[in-house]
């Protein structure tokens, strides 16, 4: 780091400097060591930040409150355009200090292979030449706590030559890199390889409280930033005796912060150049509420009142509610609630609002979150519990307590006037769930979701890759065929595989705003000939081609994988494999590299990962994957062991509850069941009436059951099986005719 009296890149000079309203050129910012200590400079006057974090415009408001300077975390969102924030900031008088997005180790980046460390450098060249000249930039976040779980220091070198080649782009604005806490080994890293930083930030919550020890520890002298504090974190608050980590109130919070200002930030004027409270929006990251200053309706909180006041030394003339307590069964969230399935137990929201205001309330039920991620990685939000609470409207509720597991009661208090309270309570559910016949609990719904379709989308003509490359929808047709689903009723549907066809389908949900989520598929091919097993393989599948799809695997993987973690908002599950394992597949993969497959998706993603196979093979052979997986993905057909309709509920129930027998432990979800309309193979049996029966009983079963089920599926597919057969079974699944027509099932209703 260097240590000059003028600390950016090159001595200030007046010829840099240009009008703050000037809307196309740069203003100078640098650090300079006075007589009082280290300051920050704009353009050449004094600057002092009133800093939060912020990733969504909300700049507006940001503004009135009496905050004049944000951070971000990456220049390439899809959910927000940076030109846009940054004109919309200019046009409040705040400024931005933009992160620069580099891959951390813990998520596969390799620091020694010079080209992937090239690449990311070009990639971030071309992000500060974009925004360099913008008024409204205050100075670079290289990377974001790279030291979170890192063991290559070379890291360090790389934001060093990035530090350096944007001094060269951008003279007018300094560099610093954002680490996870107060680390004397990595700061002592970060002196000695990336010298051309212009100073270190500080990333800190509950151990900032700490940070006057840690300083003196070490005699740290260099100014600094803390581009990260605010509440106390969950990893270190106090757990309940199964794991689950207790939340501070809203009120709770509002007082660390306060208290974290007074007692710490504010005592080191001088070395400390900046500051930004985290977060100016609402993130899952545990619970909805951990770390947002504002609720996910976007209500600000008790600590924007605090942050006003450190501001601007006033408190807002309407106060947020203030949280007295919540309890559930008479007790707190620190005394480890366990309830008794089958039993209703009261819930009470004690709140008081500064002015009188007159209160509203809601309350929620979402099962505890299983997150294993850190360093702020995206968690995927958790869907709420519905029909457990008497009353959700009110002060004061009952919840009923069904089935095993682990919960957490969430409780929110609106003043009418955009501020609210909140509180949640995490609680266990203990009781013998092997006594009641087959139900799951609601939390074991993906997205919610009892009723859901498969979907690939190929008309006549089209097919997937089948050797000669694909023939895919249009974007027109895509979206044509999303539409009709969403018009019947569905908001889940299910893909089989990472490929272009899929990625097109993601792209257009996000960029149409279509109201579907996604459980995602990865396709694995062959690795093991299993020509003696399959019917319809009538000699050994060459070793070259199994070594080839070997490879072709391992890069699906991969785009399966970064579809997963581009669209977190879509892409709510994920299936690797579709029947690999069952004994008569002609794509088969061994038990253990399907493991090891779902273990390295697993590693990559904060989705549940499952894999979808025949209900038997899970119940005869599945205990070894399922240990692996977050639920069980079953595909159950009668119609294809000779069942009439007479029987096919009771034998598809039969499925289920033999493979939950068998692994009582994991939720399951039917990932495939459905009845043809027309099947050489079935004879009578193929037809619309009997499929509108089926589809009803299933309909009816999953949702009382609370179990997701993917009807197979939305559209016939002329592609699929023996192409010398039109009238066979593969072909003749869907919902619908190829040409989009409904058949009976939707011809005169619909699903909901």
């Amino acid at each position: 780091m260097k240590h000059l009296s003028v600390i950016p890149l090159i001595l200030l000079m007046t010829a840099c400097f240009s009008d703050p309203g000037d809307a196309g050129s740069a203003i100078k910012v640098e650090v300079a060591k006075t007589e009082a200590g280290y300051r920050l400079l704009r353009g050449g006057e004094p600057y002092v930040i009133r800093g939060a974090g912020m990733d969504i415009d909300d700049i507006e408001r940001f503004a009135e409150y009496g905050g004049n300077s944000i951070r971000t975390w990456t220049t390439s969102s899809d959910e927000q355009d940076t030109r846009a924030l940054l004109d919309k900031a200019h046009s409040h008088g705040v400024t931005v200090g933009l992160g620069l997005s580099m891959t951390a180790e813990r998520h596969g980046f390799d620091y020694d292979d010079p080209e992937a460390v090239a690449r990311q450098q070009e990639a971030i060249r071309a992000e500060v030449l974009k925004y360099k000249d913008h008024p409204a930039l205050l100075f670079w976040l290289a990377g974001n706590e790279l030291n979170h779980s890192y063991s290559n220091p070379a890291v360090w070198d790389a934001v060093n030559d990035i530090a350096s080649m944007i001094h060269e782009l951008d003279p007018s604005h300094p560099v610093t890199t954002p680490i996870s806490g107060f680390k004397p080994d990595v700061i002592a890293e970060i002196q000695v390889r990336a010298p051309a930083i212009d100073f270190i930030s500080f990333q800190m919550y509950g151990s900032l409280f700490g940070l006057p020890e840690q300083i003196a520890a070490i005699g740290f002298d260099e100014p600094f930033m803390m581009t990260e504090w605010g509440t106390i974190g969950y990893w270190e608050m106090e757990n309940t005796a199964w794991g689950a980590p207790t939340e501070l109130t809203s009120s709770e919070k509002a007082g660390v912060i306060h208290r974290a200002q007074r007692d710490i930030l504010d005592k080191y004027e001088g070395q400390l150049i900046g500051s930004y409270v985290f977060k100016w929006g609402q993130k899952q990251e545990r619970t909805p509420t951990w770390f947002g200053l504002l609720t996910e309706t976007g209500e600000v909180t008790e600590p924007v009142d605090v942050m006003q006041y450190i501001w601007t030394d006033t408190w807002p003339a309407n106060r947020a509610p203030r949280v007295n307590e919540i309890r559930l069964d008479g007790k707190s969230g620190k005394e480890s609630i366990v309830l008794t399935a089958g039993e209703s137990y009261k819930a009470i929201f004690d709140v008081d609002d500064p002015e009188g205001d007159p209160l509203t309330y809601r309350w929620e039920v979402k099962p505890e979150s299983e997150s294993q991620k850190a360093g702020g990685d995206r968690e995927m939000r958790l869907p709420n519990l519905e029909g457990l609470l008497s009353d959700p409207d009110a002060r004061q509720t009952a919840i009923e307590a069904t089935r095993p597991g682990k919960y957490r009661l969430f409780a929110y208090a609106y003043d009418g006037k955009g501020r609210a309270a909140h509180a949640n309570i995490p609680f266990l559910v203990e009781g013998d769930e092997s006594a009641a016949s087959y139900r799951q609990s609601p939390g074991d719904l993906i997205a919610g979701e009892s009723l859901a379709v498969a979907y690939s989308g190929f008309r006549e003509g089209q097919h997937p890759d089948r050797g000669n490359g694909a023939v895919n929808p249009s974007d027109a047709e895509i979206l044509e065929d999303l539409r009709i689903l969403v018009d019947h009723g569905f908001s889940l549907i299910r893909m089989y595989d990472s490929g272009e066809n899929t990625a097109a389908t993601l792209r257009l949900i996000r960029e149409h705003g279509i109201p579907i989520r996604v459980l995602l598929g990865i396709w694995l091919d062959a690795e093991i000939s299993n020509h003696e097993g399959c019917p319809w393989l009538d000699e050994p599948i060459p070793d070259a081609k199994l070594e080839a799809n070997t490879l072709k695997n391992a890069r699906e993987i991969a785009r399966g994988i970064g579809l997963a973690n581009e669209y977190g908002d879509i892409v709510v599950a994920v299936n690797v494999g579709n029947e690999a394992l069952v004994d008569w597949n002609d794509h088969m993969v061994s038990l253990d590299r399907v493991i090891e497959y779902v273990r390295q998706v697993k590693a990559a993603i904060e989705q549940p990962v499952t894999v979808a196979d025949n209900y038997e093979w899970w119940r005869r052979d599945g205990a070894p994957l399922a240990a692996e997986v977050d639920f069980i993905g079953i595909h159950t057909y009668p119609v294809w062991e000779n069942k009439p309709i007479d029987e096919a509920l009771a034998y598809t129930i039969e499925n289920v509850e033999a493979v939950r027998a068998a692994i009582p432990e994991k939720p399951i979800a039917i990932l495939e069941a459905g009845w043809a309309t027309t099947a050489s193979e079935f004879g009578e049996r193929a037809n619309e009436a009997d499929q509108l029966r089926y589809f009803h009983q299933m309909k009816d079963w999953a949702a009382e059951t609370n179990t997701t089920l993917f009807w197979f599926e939305a559209f016939d597919e002329p592609w699929k099986g023996n192409e010398n057969d039109p009238y066979g079974a593969e072909k003749h699944w869907g919902l619908f005719f190829v040409d989009r027509t409904p058949k009976q099932v939707f011809r005169n209703e619909t699903t909901r």
